[in-house]
């Protein structure tokens, strides 16, 4: 065999006899995993949204741990992960698995100050009886509060209202105002916000509901069709059904039209939010015909809705009632009066009188704006049935007049308001109304009196006097009870309240620093002296 094959066996032998560990590394001898971070990126506009990029050297796969109670994640080298956390603080735990199958682990720690407002939804609409006055409310997922600036002063403070709460402002004169609500993230302003543009009447002069057609400065521009016409004219019989001085006349010429009427333009549409009833005193020549009112969009005629109701009575005011409940979709804005009478006959040269057009049943305002139904004022013992008590809750409760649940002791009222903290609502829940004029102080009288029943003893009933225009203005004073499922009366010391004008709106907070249970307390009998 030549020397140079002998010496290549040789080799290759040598080669064949060697370990092959001493060729191929061991894998329990690869490194575990080193240089681990967890780069967590948390969103700007919404601090709970977080994005976390695990990363490290020897790694073949990561695990996180996001510390809130979630499942682990796999996740493969160089993805990121999206993951959403409310307030609080967190510990997250990265295990990253080597080649060799050994673990390594970091933890980082992460603190979420507060959950951004989501979804904010603002409803803006008009104060009823008042057409130089809107209503403002919001909602709005994770909001501690909001603010709502109304547009009609520079450098406005903001006014703070809660989530359940309705705010109203009233404006010095009419025009288009942009009125913006932000809502509020531990106090704090964020970037979720709403601006609307509201346009508010003149309250006495602005052709609103309730009409009553008194008020010669303004033109009630009646347009007839179908052969009818319509106008304001003197009323033909002053009496006791009717003692105003104008009311509208609407005449069916000879030979019109089975459908004609007339119709009137409204500056502001129909709020149904207090009552589905539209009450129209009407005079006729004859009794058993039948009137149709109907009320239309001022740019879309086919979006209306109507009711038909008979009158009752010939050559005699008297009233009649269209309800509504049941015509259509009472939200979407009506401005526009449509009125048929004697429907489906023709005309026969007769003339049809109407007057005192409003959502009570009681005659209209001194000029088409102003309220209708009895003035509230003090002292309230809610036994008026003709009167509208109105109330408007916050933070989780509401309130309602009913009939007394315990008509015994000191209150045999037949009617009391009753106040529910509903399960769950804020230790700050309570109610408000607003009495017609402002609470006259001037005699010295600041002492306010209230008739309470609570479910519990020693709770703190609060009691504030605040003016609606500018909250700013207000004092508040806390009494607790003494008993409980009893009636008592509880006397609050107002002193210094004669200096804010216009205190008209009386709030109580039902055993206030204490979340509600869905309890109720009731009230009655709110008097000065």
């Amino acid at each position: 065999m030549p020397t140079k094959y002998l010496l290549l066996l040789l080799l290759f032998v040598g080669f064949m006899a060697c370990d092959d560990d001493q060729i191929l590394p061991a894998l329990e001898e690869a490194p575990v995993p080193t240089g681990l971070s967890l780069d967590i990126m948390m969103d700007a506009d919404s601090p709970g949204e977080a994005t976390i990029t695990p990363g490290g050297q020897g790694v073949t796969l990561f695990h996180v741990d996001f510390g809130d109670g979630s499942p682990v994640e796999e996740m493969p080298i160089g993805e990121s992960a999206a993951h959403s956390y409310g307030v609080g603080t967190y510990t997250l735990t990265l295990t990253a698995t080597g080649i060799s199958g050994q673990t390594a682990s970091i933890t980082e720690t992460l603190t979420v100050d507060a959950t951004p407002p989501r979804n904010l939804m603002v409803d803006i609409g008009g104060t009823a009886g008042n057409s130089l006055s809107i209503d403002v409310s919001a909602t709005a997922d994770f909001a501690a509060g909001f603010h709502a600036y109304f547009g009609d002063v520079a450098d406005e403070t903001p006014t703070l209202f809660q989530q359940g709460e309705t705010i109203s402002h009233a404006y010095a004169e009419a025009g288009d105002y942009d009125v913006r609500v932000v809502a509020l993230s531990e106090g704090v302003e964020t970037s979720l916000e709403v601006t609307q543009t509201v346009t508010v009447n003149n309250s006495s002069n602005a052709v609103v509901l309730p009409l009553n057609f008194e008020n010669s400065a303004i033109d009630f521009a009646w347009g007839g069709f179908g052969g009818a016409n319509a106008g304001v004219v003197d009323n033909p019989d002053v009496s006791d059904g009717n003692g105003s001085a104008r009311v509208v006349e609407l005449n069916k010429s000879s030979g019109s039209e089975v459908w004609a009427g007339a119709f009137l333009p409204l500056e502001g549409p129909v709020d149904f939010s207090s009552s589905t009833s539209i009450f129209v005193n009407v005079w006729s020549p004859r009794a058993g015909i039948p009137i149709i009112l109907k009320l239309e969009d001022a740019d879309d005629a086919d979006i209306n809705v109507e009711v038909t109701a008979n009158t009752t009575e010939a050559n005699a005011w008297h009233l009649v009632e269209f309800n509504f409940n049941s015509a259509g979709d009472l939200s979407l804005p009506y401005e526009k009066v449509v009125i048929f009478f004697d429907f489906g006959t023709a005309g026969m040269d007769e003339n049809f009188y109407f007057d005192d057009i409003s959502l009570d049943g009681e005659s209209g305002g001194g000029g088409g704006g102003g309220g209708g139904g009895s003035d509230l004022a003090l002292p309230l013992d809610f036994q008026n049935a003709d009167a509208t008590y109105t109330f408007s809750g916050f933070g989780g409760a509401g309130a309602e007049v009913i009939d007394n649940p315990d008509a015994s002791g000191i209150n045999g009222s037949s009617r009391v308001a009753s106040l529910t903290k509903n399960e769950g609502s804020e230790v700050w829940a309570g109610v408000f109304i607003d009495v017609t004029n402002p609470i006259d102080f001037s005699s010295g009288a600041t002492t306010i009196k209230l008739k309470v029943w609570s479910p519990v003893a020693e709770a703190p009933i609060l009691f504030k006097l605040e003016n609606p225009d500018n909250p700013d203005d207000n004092i508040e004073v806390s009494v607790s009870t003494t008993g409980a499922n009893q009636w008592e009366e509880l006397s609050y010391d107002f002193s210094g309240i004669e200096a804010f004008p216009n205190i008209r709106r009386l709030v109580i907070f039902g055993n206030f620093g204490t979340a509600g249970s869905g309890e109720t307390y009731y009230f009655d009998d709110i008097s000065q002296e």
